[in-house]
């Protein structure tokens, strides 16, 4: 599935939200997100320019996704999460709280 740019943006964004919400970042989850950049074939340059992104604008493109989008990006944040093992429950907050509406 090929998702827009800002789509792209908007989700690296909220991975590089992810990795930091517990306070730790690894090398294992580093490696990942560059993994999912990759599948999404994010450039370096939208993934620098998705930082600039805020929680709300990143969740409203979320939003706008449609149900399809919506799981497989799902899955992305979940196995983002599980990647050091543990899913912390600040972590699972988040997640929640990006596809809440």
């Amino acid at each position: 599935m090929d998702f827009t740019k800002k789509q792209k943006k908007a989700i690296n964004c909220l991975l590089v939200s992810l990795i930091k919400v517990d306070g730790m970042t690894d090398v294992v989850e580093a490696i990942t997100l560059y993994e999912i950049n990759n599948h999404l074939k994010i450039s370096i340059n939208e993934s620098e320019d998705s930082l600039k992104m805020d929680f709300a604008d990143c969740k409203a493109v979320i939003h706008e996704m449609d149900e399809l989008e919506q799981r497989i990006i799902r899955k992305f944040f979940d196995h983002m999460a599980a990647t050091n093992g543990v899913v912390e429950d600040v972590e699972q907050k988040f997640i929640n709280s990006i596809f809440e509406k």
